[in-house]
């Protein structure tokens, strides 16, 4: 009776190692079906996804990595800046003429937008 009870517990113990390695097997599967996908996509991507370095020739990262030193501010110019309102018609930025215009217009308040 004992050697019985061994017997069903072995088989149902072997049965659900079985049903995991099944599932484990299904899950690897998976996993390199979604990696095999990714590795495939990498290599797809051309030069023009590589990360933009904006170094100037003679800027290089410092040595602690905290990136290249900091310009330093240039005197003030006769001019100051005025940020421009968006344009919200077609056509792209604002042409030298209306450029001028906005700034004199500007300036001869002295309202800065």
């Amino acid at each position: 009776m004992a050697n019985e009870t061994l017997r069903s517990i072995y088989s149902a113990a072997d049965e659900t190692v079985a049903q995991l390695d099944q599932l484990l097997r299904a899950s690897s599967e998976r996993a390199l079906t979604a990696r095999q996908s990714l590795d495939a996509a990498v290599g797809r991507l051309g030069d023009s996804s590589a990360p933009f370095v904006g170094y100037e020739a003679g800027d290089q990262p410092r040595a602690d990595g905290t990136g290249p030193p900091r310009a330093r501010p240039e005197a003030e110019s006769s001019v100051p800046y005025i940020p421009l309102p968006e344009r919200t018609t077609h056509g792209g930025p604002w042409g030298p003429k209306v450029r001028a215009k906005l700034l004199a217009a500007a300036l001869a308040k002295d309202n800065r937008w």
